[in-house]
């Protein structure tokens, strides 16, 4: 605990700001994926309530995969894995 309120301190320094460019690069990323994932269950015809759980789902994933795509949790296999099952 002692660690995260020192890590809140304004003293505290933050770590180094991504490029403007992969920032834009991730949000239109995700937002096209996002969008992509809703056209296509409004073409199908997915029930309403069933599409917001899978948007949900896929809203974190897609965090996961622009924002730290590197992260042993953002690779393929967890992610189709974790999708299918």
């Amino acid at each position: 605990m002692r660690l995260l309120l020192s890590r809140m301190s304004p003293s505290s320094q933050c770590p180094p700001r991504k490029p403007m460019s992969k920032i834009m690069w991730s949000l239109l990323g995700s937002f096209l994926g996002i969008y992509l994932v809703g056209l296509i269950g409004q073409t199908l015809q997915v029930d309403t309530v069933t599409q917001l759980f899978l948007i949900g789902s896929l809203g974190a994933t897609a965090v996961l995969i622009y924002g730290a795509p590197m992260a042993e949790f953002s690779q393929p296999r967890n992610l189709v894995g974790g999708h299918v099952l």
